[in-house]
């Protein structure tokens, strides 16, 4: 049902727009019209390499918004590309001005806003970690660790599920990886037992079998809370 704040009297009083996957809902350097906040499904960041490359820096889910640096008038235009990541996505488009009030008004949401930037930096900082991975087996684990932590959900103690439908070429994009080295690493990460996924499952990673892979302590001693969003 999505975080409660969404079904404030703020929120009904508009309506949302509807994208299909791909549609790009800001272009990169546009200047944009509203503050956008995610009502329903997933919403991609990423940036063009001169060369057409696609790098993915984020994922928003329900109760996000976005732009930030421009809704906060840090910046005048889009830094990235936004597009409709998942089969359907929603997305309020609010007036600036009208938005931050909100923001301001809001305490739940205010505090949402927090968690997600403390998200967000551990996020980043796990993506940055994958990057550095120098095998590639390592890198792939480490991203799918991090996409799990940011969009994902506990299922069990031993697991961690991404809540996100990726293909072998948008965890390619991910890792900086070619897509059929990609599709070779998973398919050994699916044998070793580490991940496992399929036709209509999303993957999900086996905590309890992560350290016969990890070179250091560092997803071995990481706790992983219940639930990993409490607004959801």
């Amino acid at each position: 049902m999505g975080p409660v704040f969404l079904r404030s009297s703020f929120f009904k009083s508009y309506k949302p727009r509807t994208y299909k996957k791909g549609d790009v809902i800001i272009f990169q350097a546009e200047a944009p019209r509203y503050a956008h906040v995610v009502k329903e499904g997933i919403v991609k960041a990423y940036n063009l390499t001169l060369n057409g490359d696609e790098k993915p820096v984020a994922f928003y889910k329900e109760g996000d918004f976005f732009p930030a640096a421009w809704i906060f008038s840090k910046l005048a235009s889009s830094t990235f590309f936004y597009e409709a990541f998942s089969k359907k996505v929603d997305v309020y488009c609010l007036e600036r001005e009208k938005f931050i009030s909100f923001l301001k008004s809001d305490p739940e949401y205010i505090y949402y806003v927090l968690e997600r930037c403390i998200s967000d930096e551990l996020s980043q900082m796990m993506h940055i970690n994958a990057l550095q991975q120098s095998r590639a087996s390592d890198k792939i684990i480490y991203i799918l660790h991090f996409l799990a932590i940011s969009t994902g959900s506990v299922p069990s103690k031993q697991d961690l599920r991404l809540n996100i439908r990726l293909t072998h070429q948008d965890l390619a994009n991910l890792t900086g990886l070619t897509r059929e080295t990609t599709a070779v690493e998973l398919n050994k990460l699916k044998k070793s037992g580490l991940i496992s996924y399929g036709p209509g499952k999303p993957y999900c990673i086996h905590l309890n079998k992560l350290s016969v892979l990890a070179n250091d302590r560092y997803l071995q001693e990481l706790t992983i809370p219940n639930g990993l969003s409490k607004f959801h």
